[in-house]
């Protein structure tokens, strides 16, 4: 039954319910099919229409019909399932009970988050000077890597070797002469980018110089070819930064929240967790994460969408950010 745990969270994204043997829609009008007697409502579709986001005028039709279909699809395919009794299945139980109780969590969450209040021009302010080098200080690095696998074992010698080096050639031939394995990979990545507290070092950094980096697998030289300022004005910042800060705000609350019902409730734990205890840290489901801009990484933050509910983003930028 290991599909399940896959099928059941599309259902519930694309059907939002989708029949309904008992209790007919109010007016013919707001049934958009029948299958086997059970009924499609428009509400049903335009919920499953919202989960495709914003559609042009033009693409509603066609969009409508195809999700209509899909729905049709997964009506007959649960009265189906019902048949041959699966909604009785234990697997089948458990999966739809872990789905309803993480809808109704998020939704609870999603209620304590909007309580919020937006960020303030003196917040925005504040964060922004905070973090020069993602803003006032944002560079652009060239950067030519290169990965020593048994590095680590030798790194104080080699940190030392290539210590005068001026080129990434220079650093090879040292790495070569004495007998290192290693690859290099060259790279152009703006600031946002990078993990901040590699940043951090980068930005005290010019070109010529070299950062040693040990790592799990390998140890890392970070050769700085190219380093070229692109800074992001305040005006520009302001949107993503307020989002950032928004999301921020919300996983406070959030967390808060969490901690207050876990001490007000009575948890206990049994069998081979009857020695457990509550722990103190509320744990809170992470925000997601945002994809980063790879094709055009150096590219400056965006202007203000035409939407004023919707703030303008750079997923770039908030990728350093969900760093901090």
């Amino acid at each position: 039954m290991k599909k399940i745990a896959l099928i059941v969270p599309a259902l519930l994204l694309v059907m939002a319910g989708c029949s309904k043997h008992e209790g007919a829609a109010k007016g013919g009008s707001q049934v958009v099919a029948k299958v086997n007697g059970s009924e499609i409502t428009v509400h049903q579709l335009n919920f499953a229409l919202s989960k495709m986001g914003k559609l042009d005028q033009s693409q509603v039709k066609a969009a409508s019909e195809k999700v209509l279909q899909q729905m049709v699809d997964m009506e007959l395919l649960k009265q189906k399932s019902v048949d041959e009794k699966l909604d009785r299945d234990p697997n089948v139980l458990q999966v739809l009970e872990a789905t309803k109780q993480q809808v109704l969590a998020q939704a609870y969450m999603q209620k304590v988050a909007s309580k919020q209040a937006a960020p303030s021009e003196d917040d925005i302010k504040k964060f922004y000077d905070t973090h020069p080098e993602l803003f006032s200080e944002r560079n652009v690095y060239v950067i030519q890597e290169f990965a020593i696998k048994e590095g680590n074992e030798h790194a104080s010698e080699i940190e030392a070797g290539i210590n005068d080096a001026k080129t990434g050639d220079d650093i090879a031939n040292w790495l070569k002469e004495h007998n290192h394995m290693f690859s290099v990979n060259a790279s152009r990545k703006a600031a946002e980018q990078l993990p901040l507290e590699l940043l951090k070092k980068m930005n005290t950094l010019k070109a010529g110089d070299t950062l040693v980096v040990k790592s799990p697998q390998a140890l890392v030289l970070l050769f700085l070819a190219k380093i070229d300022r692109q800074p992001v004005d305040l005006e520009k910042a302001k949107p993503v930064i307020q989002q950032f800060l928004v999301n921020s705000n919300q996983q406070t609350l959030i967390k808060n929240e969490v901690a207050a019902l876990r001490k007000e409730a009575k948890v206990e734990f049994y069998g081979d967790f009857s020695k457990m205890t509550m722990d103190g840290n509320a744990t809170v489901p992470a925000a997601p994460a945002v994809k980063p801009d790879t094709d055009k990484p150096e590219a400056p933050l965006a202007a203000p969408a035409s939407e004023s509910t919707q703030p303008a983003h750079n997923p770039a930028i908030e990728k350093g950010l969900s760093g901090l």
